[in-house]
């Protein structure tokens, strides 16, 4: 009886388990048309333009062919759909690893496709957001003309010890919809030779785009946000009639910030770890009086340039740094609109700058 009781059982759970993977969706890879960069552009009747581009893995296994569709809605939501009319096979969304904001796109505002495709749950939040200095029509067809999809490569690579900061969808959402703070996202554009190149970062306030930091506000702006960001700095020395070049790199920074409700400003202190790959002939790094010399000049300047960044960002009203949130976190009375209209624009930050010079001496 026993054993008649296990073989029924066995034969139930064997029933369920087919069952069970007769119900799983199976997705082959060659049945389907897999976008993996999306562009957002407006047309000239002010309807969303999408273009996407797809490897075409029915034609070349190695994935060198690549697919160029186009796309006009009035909601972001329809544009796959109308895709598919244009394909043999489902298009499919939740592979696509960039999403490109076209510039005039952008600066009109993205929400649309924020809440309409950036949010949906089948697309990943580890995938890449930018922003482009051309249309993303433009962008997509430099993508395709270069005949390889690794833009998203592209940006890691930046990221990992280069100029821009650790971003991705999650951190551009988490911004967007977060308290007292404004997303950024990494900054591309076709250069001369018609090549896709990372050109820093862009800013939006809400869901526009507002500020396109250069190399020099990049590089501060990472130091601020990101304690891996190891990439290189120059400052200029002037020496009589000339001037000279003292190079650093980033290698870690930890930074505070302090708010002094009772005097309504903001304490920074900035706890850097840097090597100098460069510094001029007269300077011996051997000497711990040239070493001391170097770090007064490299501390100066770069509080110098962070009051200049942060600035900046109060003048164009953008909040990448989070400093609503900070003071959100450390005052029980804030409250966001009035913090943004009245004390934002001119609210004062003291920065302290802490620097400890490490590897140094590998140039003269």
């Amino acid at each position: 009886m026993d054993k008649w009781r296990k073989t029924i059982i066995f034969i139930l759970i064997l029933a369920c388990l087919v069952a069970l993977v007769g119900c799983t969706r199976t997705r082959i890879i060659d049945k389907l048309s897999i976008i993996t960069v999306f562009g957002f552009d407006l047309n000239n009747r002010g309807q969303l333009k999408g273009t996407v581009l797809i490897p075409e893995y029915t034609k070349s296994k190695a994935g060198d062919k690549i697919e160029y569709l186009q796309a006009d809605a009035d909601v972001a939501a329809l544009l796959t759909s109308k895709m598919a009319t244009h394909t043999s096979t489902p298009v499919e969304l939740a592979k696509v690893r960039v999403l490109v904001l076209g510039k005039g796109y952008a600066e009109a505002g993205v929400r649309d496709a924020i809440e309409r495709i950036l949010a949906n749950p089948n697309i990943g939040t580890g995938i890449q957001i930018v922003a482009s200095t051309h249309s993303a029509e433009e962008t997509l067809k430099a993508l395709k003309k270069q005949g390889f999809l690794t833009l998203s490569d592209e940006i890691k690579h930046n990221m990992k010890g280069q100029l821009i900061p650790f971003m991705n969808l999650h951190v551009f959402l988490n911004h967007f919809y977060g308290q007292g703070m404004d997303p950024y996202v990494p900054m591309i554009t076709i250069d001369d030779f018609g090549k896709i190149q990372i050109d820093k970062v862009g800013i939006f306030k809400d869901d526009q785009f507002k500020l396109h930091l250069n190399e020099e506000q990049t590089f501060l702006f990472s130091v601020l946000e990101d304690y891996r960001t190891q990439a290189l700095f120059e400052i200029s020395l002037e020496d009589g009639d000339r001037l000279e070049s003292l190079v650093v790199q980033g290698f870690r920074s930890r930074n505070t910030w302090e708010w002094i409700k009772s005097e309504q400003q903001l304490n920074l202190t900035m706890n850097l770890i840097w090597t100098i790959m460069h510094r001029p002939k007269r300077f011996d790094l051997e000497n711990p009086n040239d070493i001391k010399t170097l770090k007064k000049i490299i501390a100066k300047d770069i509080k110098t340039d962070v009051e200049k960044l942060i600035k900046t960002f109060q003048e164009k009203g953008v909040d990448p740094l989070g400093i609503g949130n900070i003071v959100r976190s450390q005052d029980k009375d804030w409250n966001e609109d009035s913090f943004y209209e009245e004390l934002y624009p001119s609210i004062p930050v003291n920065i302290n700058v802490n620097l400890e010079i490490i590897h140094s001496g590998l140039q003269g």
